[in-house]
C-alpha cells in the first residue's frame, strides 16, 4: 500500500529520511547479513575439505546452494 503524501511528510519529520532511502538502507543491512552468513559457510565448509573430513563434492554442493539461495533472497529483497 502506497503512503499519502501527508504520511510520506510525517515519516521524514521522524526519521529524518524519505521512505524509499530508508528500505533501501535497510535492504542492504539484511544483504550484508546473507553475504556475511554464506561466506562463513563457505569459508566453514573449505576448512572441513582442508581438514580431510568432507570432500570436495561436498564443498562444491554448499557453494552452489548458497548462491541459489542468495538470488532468491536478492530478489525479495529489490
Amino acid at each position: 500500500m502506497a503512503m499519502s503524501t501527508s504520511q510520506n511528510v510525517a515519516f521524514e519529520a521522524a526519521v529524518g529520511h524519505s521512505p524509499t532511502v530508508t528500505s533501501t538502507s535497510v535492504a542492504l543491512m539484511v544483504a550484508v547479513v546473507f553475504f556475511l552468513w554464506a561466506a562463513w559457510i563457505v569459508l566453514f565448509r573449505m576448512k572441513q575439505w582442508q581438514k580431510g573430513t568432507c570432500d570436495l563434492n561436498d564443498l562444491v554442493w554448499s557453494a552452489v546452494r548458497i548462491a541459489g539461495l542468495l538470488l532468491v533472497v536478492f530478489m525479495f529483497i529489490r
